[in-house]
């Protein structure tokens, strides 16, 4: 997820509706109030289900108005980028097909040049090591040059890329060293040409922790999150998230741990992290309800914190539309923010074998503002730009609440569902549709609600706020 604009823009994957259904990319815009704007699909020409993940889908915005992004087909040993306009109209796909390897591990997000673009990451050489490269394309994707990064014997991961200036990059990641649960955090520079013009490794298992995300800042340092060290019990390595500052001679400023300690591969992360325009910080990616608690429930993080370290504000919002149960995952994979300030974040959320987008926004100081503008299972119909919609008023409501339809009513039947903000089903009734419906809350205490409207395979989520006063 990005922020364009003060438009959301979402990537992630979806079904198409045709005879014969393939799984493609979808992208979906919104509004600064997470109203549903319009989405698309990209398929593959060749019919081949295509995919994306938190380490390989990514997208950025370009200054032409449109959009690249990251994929991959899942029978080919491919790697996707993709240039689409404004209105997600495909102006190019790319396929880079680096035969001498056995997968694509990771892909970071691109990064935009004059002349085109720089792809970084990590891919699983014929060892089955994973080694760093960069790359270096033109405007319409073709390659200009590739590079592998390390040793080709030593497992290397290149978690993160940034843009220091219009010919300096920086790759971070950690690479393997000698004895178990043992790794090191490798920072490359390289310029325009891929080659490596400063190169720092810590020492093994750093307080800094494992690289997971890096920012560079004005004084010519880096702000970078990570996973550090904390113990190994059986062979098993137990680490927190870790924030921490190096200055531009890579020497540590200051170092915070900040989240619950976790068994590593256990995803209590930052999936991404941003500047705002306040001069401070915001990571988003998910945590855990109450490590105590029962049941332990996965929620979404958003965690703000100042260029010194210092704690801001967190959140943890839990999905409130599924069950509350173990079973339950939320994790939010992108975050921006908005002209007023306010943040947005977005993510997937799984109850069993069913995935649902969601959406959180708060405030500049860490309120909610809404949760779960969306609810959309991955295998229910992508809605065309132009049909139905309702609209709620009065919002905010006293208790009485007018639900009208502007355009075609979407079926003869319908469940409406009301659910408050801890996912909790507080109301609902079986309708025959109507251009103007009048449903009665007057029974429910104030708060935010989600109200919910499924009619065959279709869903539309509008936020209620009942305030009396």
């Amino acid at each position: 997820m990005i922020v364009d604009n003060d438009t959301i823009i979402g990537y992630g994957l979806g079904f198409s509706n045709d005879s014969i259904p393939q799984q493609g990319l979808l992208l979906s815009k919104f509004d600064s109030s997470g109203h549903h704007l319009f989405s698309k699909m990209i398929l593959d020409p060749q019919g081949a289900p295509l995919s994306i993940d938190y380490h390989w889908g990514k997208i950025a915005k370009t200054r032409d108005g449109g959009y690249i992004m990251t994929a991959a087909p899942t029978n080919r040993i491919a790697a996707w980028l993709i240039k689409t306009d404004h209105d997600f109209e495909l102006e190019f796909i790319k396929e880079y097909l680096d035969t001498v390897n056995r997968r694509h591990y990771r892909y970071n997000v691109p990064i935009e040049l004059s002349d085109g673009y720089i792809l970084s990451g990590g891919i699983q050489r014929p060892n089955y090591r994973n080694n760093p490269f960069a790359r270096r394309v033109d405007q319409q994707g073709n390659t200009v040059w590739f590079k592998y990064y390390g040793d080709y014997e030593i497992e290397d991961l290149v978690n993160s890329m940034a843009k220091v200036n219009d010919s300096l990059f920086v790759l971070c990641g950690t690479t393997d060293v000698e004895g178990p649960n043992s790794a090191r955090v490798t920072i490359r520079f390289i310029n325009g040409r891929g080659e490596v013009v400063r190169l720092w490794s810590s020492e093994p298992n750093p307080e800094i922790g494992y690289n997971r995300h890096i920012l560079p800042t004005a004084d010519g340092g880096l702000i970078t999150f990570g996973l550090h060290l904390v113990e190994v019990i059986n062979e098993a390595s137990y680490v927190e998230p870790t924030l921490a500052k190096l200055d531009s001679n890579f020497q540590t400023e200051w170092v915070r741990h900040v989240g619950y300690v976790h068994r590593l591969g256990t995803d209590i992360t930052f999936w991404d992290m941003e500047p705002l325009s306040d001069g401070n910080y915001i990571g988003a990616g998910e945590s855990v309800n109450d490590p105590g608690s029962e049941p332990r429930r996965r929620a979404g993080w958003l965690y703000k914190f100042s260029p010194q370290g210092g704690f801001l504000w967190e959140a943890l919002p839990e999905v409130p539309f599924l069950p509350l149960s173990e079973y339950d995952i939320g994790a939010l994979a992108g975050v921006g923010e908005l002209s007023s300030g306010s943040i947005v974040a977005a993510g997937e959320a799984i109850d069993f074998n069913r995935k649902y987008i969601w959406l959180v926004k708060v405030t500049p100081d860490g309120c909610l503002d809404t949760l779960c503008s969306l609810v959309s299972a991955v295998e229910e119909e992508v809605l065309a730009v132009g049909e139905a919609a309702f609209s709620l008023y009065p919002n905010p409501t006293a208790g009485p609440l007018t639900l009208a339809w502007a355009g075609a009513l979407p079926g003869q039947e319908a469940a409406i569902r009301l659910f408050d903000a801890t996912g909790r089903l507080v109301w609902r009734q079986q309708r025959r549709m109507e251009r103007q419906m009048q449903l009665s809350l007057a029974d429910l205490p104030d708060g935010l609600y989600v109200l919910q409207v499924q009619a065959g395979q279709k869903s539309w989520v509008e936020t209620v706020v009942v305030r009396r006063e």
